[in-house]
């Protein structure tokens, strides 16, 4: 399985996720197609863990966040800014891996990646690590977001869903935007997105 992990991952940073195919990988790691199969459900499975490893800066700063005697609202709109910062400049690799077919098995991905690479397991707080873990983009976003509702804001009990669901679609929107721009600055839809979450959330 390392094999065939490490080998897609070569293969995406080289010629980028849309030239990627089974005969490639196969042929890259040293086995026959038919190999990859006794493995992984198809080749979207095995695409999800060659690109964990696009989170390796993105968990670091959340291992380091999770030591920060920051309030709720700092520690929220620090974690957004890490995941947009890492999301918007690989943007066709981030909407696959958050919106794609296996986008809602992110808890089951991660733990079999974790298992099989398990040095690059990091350590969080609480919060942060049953944000991280989330079966979904969506659930992830709203494990966090609960994390304002004793602040000063719009953020309630009656409105959460609703302001979750706001996020979510701002997310997918300017990801799906970057991917059709791939020369446009990272650092400009991830101030795009922080402003709409500020807007959203009032706080």
């Amino acid at each position: 399985m390392i094999r065939f992990i490490e080998a897609a991952r070569e293969l995406i940073d080289q010629e980028g996720l849309e030239s990627l195919s089974i005969r490639k990988i196969a042929e890259k790691a040293g086995f026959h197609n038919s190999t990859i199969y006794l493995y992984f459900r198809d080749m979207d499975h095995l695409v999800m863990l060659a690109t964990m490893k696009q989170f390796d800066q993105y968990s670091q700063a959340l291992a380091r966040l999770s030591t920060q005697d920051l309030s709720s609202s700092e520690t929220f709109f620090a974690v957004w800014s890490f995941f947009g910062h890492t999301v918007f400049r690989k943007p066709h690799i981030f909407y696959n891996f958050f919106f794609g077919k296996y986008s809602d098995n992110l808890t089951e991905i991660m733990e079999e990646y974790y298992a099989l690479f398990p040095d690059e397991k990091e350590e969080y707080s609480l919060l942060i690590e049953t944000m991280y873990y989330g079966k979904n983009i969506r659930e992830r976003c709203l494990k966090l977001l609960k994390s304002l509702l004793n602040c000063k804001g719009n953020v309630q009990e009656n409105n959460i869903e609703l302001i979750n669901d706001i996020i979510v679609a701002c997310l997918r929107s300017l990801l799906k935007e970057k991917c059709q721009d791939l020369e446009a600055d990272p650092g400009t839809f991830n101030n795009r997105l922080l402003e709409m979450i500020k807007y959203v959330t009032g706080v």
